[in-house]
């Protein structure tokens, strides 16, 4: 079931309203974020900026102490910006400006109404007007360097919230198919045959691996690939090598946290990265050998969430075409993967 993550801005001198507001999105099935989750050490503005990204509601909380300060009005506006649906909720007067073009939630004194107008239908039927891709904000990465580095940055990100989110992906061998080991270690040579890739660039493909594989670890993975793809521009060892990392990855892997389905049709340029509900990555166009380019990302919820249907979907539709269920789909795609690296063996 749909969660929303609600991020609560709101004035110290507020805490006892906001524990109580806290309290109503916590007991109506949402997930509040607020301030006091920030981890020390990181910069304070920098951390509500990222929260307010991965929201899907930002609730700013308006009263004489905080409409007095500045910060109300740059937040509202920067979640504004990024198409993060902004619920005010009001005691008293609404101040003037930016918040006077917003529909917002007035409480009464006493706040008997609080639950019934923070319901999950009032959040339900907010993000709902999102729901349309046109509405997210995106970034895009031009070259594969700069794709790795913000897909390790995105994922990062979640961590860095104290969250982890199950990973669905879908092209080539998966981000799992890099090697974990250090960066001086004979896989990354062989991995590349015959082409020479500095260091710099393994170390990227490490750290995509690296925090992709923590939230894996964590939460699971679900994984859409094609291991009778054709790699032109490699060596037949450096394909066994990808094959051969990506199996000691899955036999890793606890059997109830990964399942996978084969597609054989499967082209290059269909790739892309979703972890959990909070962020989604694809790839606009590749050429093969050469790595992704053009990966666009976007934190928005209801455009993840758009991802995540068309995602599963699919993996339905492959699992129930192999005959595999989600329990056996390890299992089966190890074999699968044991019978290509044999046949590349046997025929070079």
């Amino acid at each position: 079931m749909k969660s929303h993550r609600v991020f609560i801005s709101y004035s110290h001198q507020d805490k006892e309203l906001v524990k109580k507001i806290e309290k109503v999105i916590r007991d109506n099935g949402m997930t509040p974020m607020l301030d006091e989750d920030f981890a020390f050490g990181h910069g304070f503005q920098d951390q509500i900026m990222t929260f307010v990204a991965h929201a899907h509601v930002f609730l700013p909380v308006i009263t004489e102490a905080s409409s007095a300060r500045g910060w109300v009005h740059q937040e509202i506006g920067y979640a504004m910006a990024h198409h993060i649906p902004v619920l005010p909720v009001a005691l008293g007067a609404l101040p003037g400006e930016m918040i006077q073009q917003l529909h917002a939630v007035t409480l009464s004194e006493d706040l008997h109404d609080l639950r019934d107008k923070l319901s999950k239908e009032v959040f339900d039927n907010l993000v709902k007007r999102y729901q349309d891709s046109r509405l997210a904000f995106f970034q895009c990465a031009e070259e594969h360097e700069e794709r790795t580095a913000m897909m390790t940055q995105y994922a990062n990100d979640v961590t860095g919230l104290g969250k982890h989110g199950l990973i669905r992906q879908k092209g080539g061998l998966s981000s799992f198919n890099i090697p974990a080991k250090i960066v001086s270690h004979l896989i990354w040579k062989e991995r590349y045959e015959p082409i020479s890739k500095s260091q710099y660039y393994c170390r990227l493909q490490r750290e995509e691996r690296v925090a992709l594989e923590e939230h894996a670890r964590e939460s699971g993975c679900h994984l859409i690939i094609n291991p009778y793809q054709k790699y032109e521009a490699y060596s037949v060892e450096a394909i066994i090598v990808r094959l051969k990392t990506l199996l000691e990855f899955l036999e890793s892997m606890p059997d109830d946290k990964v399942q996978v389905a084969i597609a054989p049709e499967l082209r290059p340029e269909e790739s892309f990265t979703i972890v959990g509900d909070w962020f989604v990555a694809e790839c606009i166009s590749t050429s093969s050998g050469h790595g992704y380019r053009q990966t666009i990302f976007t934190r928005h919820a209801p455009t993840v969430w758009s991802k995540i249907e068309f995602f599963d979907e699919g993996f339905k539709e492959l699992l129930k075409t192999s005959g595999w269920t989600a329990e056996s789909s390890k299992a089966a795609s190890i074999e699968a993967i044991h019978k290509v690296i044999n046949g590349l063996k046997s025929n070079p």
